[in-house]
């Protein structure tokens, strides 16, 4: 634990207004910090129930074959079984993020893990040929969840993690995340098999549905048990200044959005990570339809291929968490973590397009390694640029530009595979990294977090500018 007085909260106060501090004791209190070791069981109940309920974003796009025979669909309606967690997440994220801001983080998860759960026991009552309706219903309702999914690990990381573990636990909440996705790539196509008999598809699938409920029932048991809102005390600094500011001057929803529009760094970031993540949305969704147009009844393979390449992701997302909590070398990691993906992209295409197997296995790890970290880098550049806002309204307005970036992507590829191959489809998915490439290179290295812990004083999060003056020099307090 540790405390500190009233020049130190002058000297470091980076927000936008001063503190008024009446005396010496009010600065320590404000200022008191403790890093929690149950921080650990709050990352770890958030990582499995969400965790599971990434596993169903391709549950279906996983098998296309085997569920547009089962059901009777055609390949795009499946397609929008996994595109609906990108546009359910792009309809909700105003209300959840509204919800999340007054309620606190107990209850929003609670609220989200539940209707997870209800949407993978309404699942179970899905397996028949004639009801693909009802697997619809209860997978939006998973789908529904995303939003607290794609908004949560910058905000659980800040509130309870010091600041020189934030990185390291963002990536780990990603990691999670991936888990959930690399174990659906793996067991979907092992659980369910392409049958002659459809009877046997029910059971495959009956299966699935319930050990994927029974999981999320577990899961939702603990979190209302377990899981907790804010520590009593802030685990650092900075958390501590951005909470007094909060506190001192509570403007609601609206001016914080304000401010970020104003912020053209962060606008920046958004379409550059929304390009990045929307190619890698794309690939998740298209990756069995374009793995089975060169290698047909290859279900399994485009399994084990999707698993390889998530889970390099996964290590990748650790690996580079721990390198910008070393370095703080942002922009420097960004750019090389996106022309790398960029490389991977054309790497994983030529790899396809050649029919070459174990070059294709090697492009998916390539790929993965640095596109799905990638999602880590942006969480923590976003929260650079945007300091002292909420971390959840910041990560809810980033993600919206890669949700619909996903869904314009598998619209048009989706179309494009269709009618003329895979060949335009790489195309495409190396056109949209290549401009976002572009303008990440153009974009600032603005890093307010990190200059927080340094004293140096922001006037306004939407100005883009900086007062390098101490703040004590700045008015009487």
């Amino acid at each position: 634990m540790k405390m500190t007085g009233e020049k130190e909260l002058r000297d470091v106060m980076c927000v936008k207004y001063p503190v008024k501090v009446v005396n010496g004791e009010k600065a320590k209190d404000m200022l008191e910090i403790k890093v929690y070791k149950r921080r650990w069981l709050i990352l770890g109940l958030f990582i499995l129930y969400t965790g599971m309920s990434t596993f169903q974003w391709i549950q279906y796009s996983v098998v296309p074959n085997v569920i547009t025979r089962y059901y009777g669909v055609s390949s795009l309606v499946v397609d929008w079984t996994a595109m609906s967690f990108l546009a359910y997440y792009v309809i909700f994220v105003i209300p959840v993020t509204y919800f999340m801001d007054r309620w606190g983080l107990r209850w929003t998860n609670i609220v989200g893990c539940g209707i997870s759960c209800l949407g993978s026991w309404i699942k179970v009552l899905s397996v028949s040929p004639d009801r693909f309706y009802v697997t619809f219903i209860g997978h939006s309702l998973v789908a529904s969840t995303q939003t607290i999914v794609q908004i949560f690990p910058g905000r659980i990381a800040a509130q309870w993690f010091d600041t020189n573990e934030v990185s390291t636990a963002t990536s780990l909440i990603i990691f999670g995340n991936q888990l959930g996705i690399a174990l659906s790539f793996l067991l979907t196509p092992i659980i369910v098999k392409n049958h002659e008999n459809l009877d046997d598809i029910s059971k495959d699938l009956s299966f699935l549905f319930w050990t994927v409920a029974i999981i999320l029932t577990i899961a939702f048991i603990l979190v209302v048990i377990l899981f907790e809102d804010d520590p009593k005390l802030p685990p650092s600094k900075t958390r501590a200044l951005q909470k007094i500011n909060r506190m001192n001057h509570n403007e609601g929803f609206v001016a914080p959005i304000k401010r970020l529009i104003k912020n053209k760094q962060y606008i920046l970031l958004c379409n550059t990570y929304g390009l990045n993540v929307g190619v890698l949305n794309a690939v998740a969704t298209l990756f069995s339809q374009i793995y089975l147009v060169h290698f047909q009844n290859g279900e399994e393979d485009a399994g084990r291929i999707g698993l390889v390449m998530i889970i390099s992701g996964m290590v990748g997302s650790v690996c580079l968490g721990v390198i910008i909590d070393k370095t703080h070398k942002f922009k420097q990691i960004t750019v090389a973590v996106y022309f790398l993906a960029l490389c991977g992209e054309i790497f994983f295409a030529v790899s396809s397009v050649a029919e070459i197997q174990w070059m294709v296995y090697l492009s998916a790890i390539f790929l993965g390694f640095f596109m799905l970290s990638y999602v880590a880098v942006g969480y923590e550049v976003c929260a650079e640029y945007t300091y002292p806002e909420s971390e959840g309204i910041t990560a809810g307005i980033l993600n919206v530009a890669n949700n619909i970036y996903g869904i314009v992507l598998v619209l048009i590829l989706g179309e494009l595979l269709e009618l003329y191959g895979d060949i335009p489809v790489h195309v495409g998915l190396c056109i949209a990294l290549l401009i976002g490439f572009v303008a990440t290179v153009l974009t600032k290295d603005v890093q307010r977090r990190q200059d927080a812990k340094k004293g140096i004083r922001y006037e306004g999060v939407g100005q883009g500018d900086t007062n390098n003056d101490s703040c004590n020099e700045h008015g009487n307090t």
